[in-house]
């Protein structure tokens, strides 16, 4: 699997965010997508695919998705242990 490139994606501070098709799992962005172009090689620059890359909570593996697709999710709506939503697991402080 190729690891994916990406860029600081601004606008995209909360802590957690609910990716669609994967209700119930809380995911962090990572930034922009991006890809090597036809010059790379000689530039080394990449551009922006459109598309966030997010990884879930708890997990080691980065995914693709539209950032229409991400919904701003509050701290007390997760675990930021497993990243299930609606876990109270992690009890963290001042939030539950």
């Amino acid at each position: 699997m190729r690891t994916k490139h990406y860029e600081t994606a601004e606008g995209f501070n909360a802590e957690a965010y609910s990716v669609k098709g994967w209700e119930g799992v809380a995911f962090r962005v990572r930034g922009w997508e991006t890809e090597p172009d036809e010059d790379t090689e000689w530039s080394g620059y990449e551009v922006r695919t459109g598309n966030l890359v997010v990884r879930m909570v708890g997990d080691d593996r980065d995914y693709s998705v539209d950032p229409d697709d991400v919904t701003e999710l509050a701290p007390e709506d997760y675990c930021a242990e497993c990243g299930q939503v609606g876990c109270r697991h992690d009890r963290r402080e001042g939030v539950r």
